[in-house]
């Protein structure tokens, strides 16, 4: 079954759009099934004010490996490389793995993203 996360980046609507870009660009001409892209809306997806935050839940983020999850993460640096504010958040299975940073002026985004963890206790 694998490992799973819930992911969630925050970036300006340009931002967004760079990202879905560059992703198809990646994608073309692979046997891929692109986690985003221009004709591709993640799984969850908020807008306000110019800023996005999308991302997706129980994901097998494994980054490097898989191909779709690395040309995320690709077109992610190279945004960020730009000067482009975002934050990527990524929350996995155990309570201490949590992921979480900031880039550029991030306090100009609109919309941002937390990790949280939950704790229950079973009895």
């Amino acid at each position: 079954m694998g490992y799973r996360s819930d992911v969630r980046i925050a970036t300006t609507r340009e931002g967004y759009d760079r990202i879905c870009k560059r992703v198809d660009e990646l994608s073309e001409g692979h046997d891929t099934y692109p986690l985003i892209g221009t004709r591709r809306i993640p799984e969850f997806f908020e807008e306000q004010d110019g800023s996005v935050v999308f991302g997706w839940d129980w994901v097998k983020w494994y980054d490097g490996m898989l191909a779709d999850v690395t040309n995320v993460t690709t077109a992610l640096s190279e945004i960020m490389s730009t000067g482009v504010p975002c934050e990527f958040c990524r929350v996995g299975e155990e309570y201490d793995d949590i992921e979480f940073t900031c880039h550029n002026d991030n306090g100009a985004l609109a919309l941002h993203v937390c990790p949280d963890t939950t704790i229950s206790v079973l009895c």
